[in-house]
């Protein structure tokens, strides 16, 4: 079903979006903008009307209708301006607008041959991994390593990937190569740095290394790495903008073994994103990770998930 709405008149122009959010039947909306290699903006728009969602996308005839959801409960809702507005469902919706999003990245891959569904959701961490088990790549040094811009949202930051299977060998800072051995240890993160704030848990040499997100100095590099380094991967939708979001960085053994990253909506903490390097997995880590970080940095205790998938939905249901 064709909508008419009007369309972009390129990169750069929002009056389209402006003219959306004026609609009486919409209260707000959410908007998604990827620029594809031939500088098409592809755009969805999700918009909350009243007691239900609507999700919108580009396609090349114009403006179409993917779904229309009744909304359970009323969601959380926090905007800073017409092109950042962060919204975050509870319950049972969390669940369905989850699918519906994974829905919506195929349709847009479909269209435009691209999108922001996650890779173990669409398939594509399968193939990733078939390519890494038949490349030759090994480190860092190797010739097929190149640098690239970097995925996550920090501005001039560049990997290191290898052009053949995209493995992430390591990152750049201050003009040099760092590999991720090198850049997950205690050691680099402390040297002529200092954390926002340190909090010591479980035995000696466990602690969790916070950030607030500015200035953007190594703890902020190492969680933009390990958030590029699961994301060919994860089936999280949440992307670490450190102007944004805090993060935790729990050190064991002088290493960087998982990362939590947050932002406060309305005086309430709701996680983005939760992971765990597989040498650290099954050890509990998990648990005490989210713990550490609820009596630390969470107000009486309560604090909301973003988009849980299937792996850690029975540890948030074990926590309560």
């Amino acid at each position: 079903m064709s909508l008419n709405i009007p369309l972009p008149a390129g990169l750069g122009d929002y009056s389209w979006l402006e003219t959306l959010a004026q609609r009486e039947e919409i209260e707000q909306t959410i908007p998604l903008y990827i620029e594809a290699d031939d500088g098409i903006e592809v755009v969805a728009v999700s918009l909350l009307c009243e007691d239900h969602l609507r999700m919108i996308y580009r396609a090349p005839g114009g403006w179409q209708l993917l779904t229309k959801y009744e909304l359970s409960e009323d969601p959380i809702i926090h905007v800073d301006d017409l092109l950042d507005a962060v919204v975050v469902f509870v319950g049972k919706d969390a669940r369905v607008v989850r699918k519906l999003a994974q829905k919506l990245g195929e349709t847009l891959g479909e269209h435009w041959k691209m999108g922001f569904v996650p890779y173990s959701q669409s398939g594509k961490g399968d193939k990733f991994e078939e390519l890494r088990q038949d490349c030759n790549c090994s480190g860092i040094g190797d010739s097929s390593v190149e640098r690239v811009p970097g995925m996550s949202e920090i501005e001039e930051s560049a990997e290191f990937r290898c052009r053949d299977c995209m493995r992430l060998y390591g990152i750049e800072y201050q003009g040099r190569r760092v590999g991720l051995d090198e850049g997950f240890s205690a050691e680099w993160l402390f040297t002529d740095s200092t954390p926002d704030d340190i909090v010591e848990i479980g035995a000696q040499d466990f602690f969790l290394v916070y950030s607030d997100g500015r200035p953007i100095d190594k703890p902020e590099r190492v969680i933009g790495s390990m958030t590029s380094y699961v994301d060919d991967t994860s089936s999280s939708f949440a992307r670490y903008v450190p102007e944004n979001h805090q993060g935790l960085l729990y050190i064991r053994d002088d290493d960087a073994a998982r990362y939590v990253t947050c932002q406060e909506l309305d005086g309430i903490q709701v996680l983005q994103q939760l992971f765990v390097r597989e040498r650290y997995r099954r050890q509990g880590i998990a648990e005490e990770l989210i713990q550490a970080w609820c009596q630390e940095y969470c107000k009486d205790d309560v604090y909301y998930i973003d988009e849980p998938n299937d792996k850690s939905r029975p540890l948030f249901s074990k926590l309560g």
